[in-house]
């Protein structure tokens, strides 16, 4: 039998999609998702109505970056953060998977380092070993709100094939913001070393209390390199559309050439993007206030269980949550499998997928606040019976 990549052999399994094909063999169960950040909310009109309205002779390959006019729009709107991004600073992906795989083969060689504050969305893991490259977890804890380390201890991280520190803000899983003086700490910080700052800012737009900066905010031109996408804050996933931002003329020329290779991001997606940047700023007050009801409501319903430790989340719509069981993997098994409340269940991602050493989440499971609110009151009192249950299977 011919043998397979020793990359392919240790590819990662998603903690946050894993379940679902065990979910999907209970069809008579009512599953409540918790596990993947994939919002009921409904699409923007005008991104349905872009949709619609794209109607060319011929479905034709565009420019390796994009479509000028999406790279104008992405621009434009970026340029809240950064009033002289041009056209030339982005590049248009597929996905913010796609602009977070350019950005690591652009910066890294097979063998290099990326430090990353965990718990991490886990899909870096998977883009870093489809690339070749490591990486190197930053130990943050509930405890501090999963608050970055100071300098000293990031200085104990480096080596000489350290190139980039990632992070996501709002954090992804973990719902932690970082202002701006903790941004202009990491980013002087990875001056003095001369690394590339990966700030991935896909739910820039959805906080509840301060704002996040920007790394764009920053006068870092050479160093930052944004992620962005449309998944998440106009709740349009499945378009599989990005962005990577960046003002390194030489890191966006070598984008290009990847872009070149695999040709054109899709063209009715950037006709969608163009849609979705002209949004107005109503727009994002609104969702905003959407997601924080949303979170709270979760948050106060989870923490009145006996038992489990979380950090209120302060953007996005994550939370890491501390559960008083023995084994999350088992007990998110447990839940797909085996317990029912009322023909109801509860779909989780174990926490230890979101830990380089997946011991350090053996308890801990990651909820996204994805339902209207009382759909994750309902999944709440589910979980709560689901932990009870399972205490009492394994006692």
């Amino acid at each position: 039998m011919p043998t397979l990549s020793k990359r392919a052999h240790v590819l990662q399994e998603s903690p946050i999609r894993k379940l679902d094909l065990t979910a999907m063999k209970h069809p008579d169960v009512v599953f409540h998702r918790l596990n993947i950040g994939q919002p009921d909310v409904a699409t923007p009109a005008p991104l349905l109505e872009a949709i619609r309205a794209f109607q060319p002779p011929v479905v034709a390959y565009g420019p390796a970056s994009g479509l000028p006019a999406c790279r104008d729009a992405a621009a434009e709107y970026h340029g809240r953060w950064c009033s002289d991004l041009r056209r030339e600073h982005v590049a248009v992906t597929t996905g913010g998977s796609e602009a977070l795989l350019f950005a690591f083969s652009a910066i890294c060689d097979p063998g290099d380092e990326i430090l990353v504050p965990e718990p991490y969305y886990t899909n870096y893991n998977g883009f870093g070993t489809v690339v070749g490259v490591g990486i190197r977890p930053i130990a943050t804890t509930l405890e501090t709100g999963f608050a970055i380390p100071p300098d000293d201890v990031l200085d104990t991280l480096v080596t000489e094939r350290t190139r980039a520190i990632l992070f996501s803000n709002p954090g992804n899983p973990t719902g932690a913001v970082y202002g701006r003086s903790e941004l202009e700490r990491l980013i002087a910080w990875a001056r003095r070393h001369d690394l590339f700052v990966i700030a991935d800012e896909v739910y820039r737009r959805i906080w509840f209390e301060a704002p996040p900066t920007s790394a764009l905010e920053l006068d870092a031109p050479d160093h930052v390199v944004i992620i962005d996408s449309l998944s998440k804050t106009y709740s349009a996933c499945g378009i599989r559309l990005g962005f990577l931002l960046s003002r390194n003329a030489e890191l966006m020329e070598k984008i290009e050439r990847l872009g070149q290779s695999r040709l054109g991001p899709q063209p009715l997606a950037q006709h969608v993007a163009i849609a979705a940047l002209g949004l107005p700023g109503s727009y994002y007050d609104e969702i905003r206030e959407t997601y924080k009801a949303r979170v709270a409501a979760m948050m106060d319903a989870i923490t009145s269980v006996e038992g489990v430790r979380a950090n209120r989340p302060a953007g996005a719509f994550y939370s890491m949550l501390d559960l008083p069981v023995d084994d999350a993997d088992a007990f998110a098994k447990y839940l797909v499998s085996t317990f029912r409340l009322d023909g109801e269940s509860v779909v989780v991602a174990p926490g230890g997928g979101f830990y380089a050493n997946p011991a350090r989440g053996r308890t801990q499971i990651r909820l996204a606040a994805v339902l209207e609110k009382q759909k994750l009151e309902r999944a709440a009192e589910i979980l709560a019976a689901g932990i009870r249950s399972y205490k009492g299977r394994v006692a």
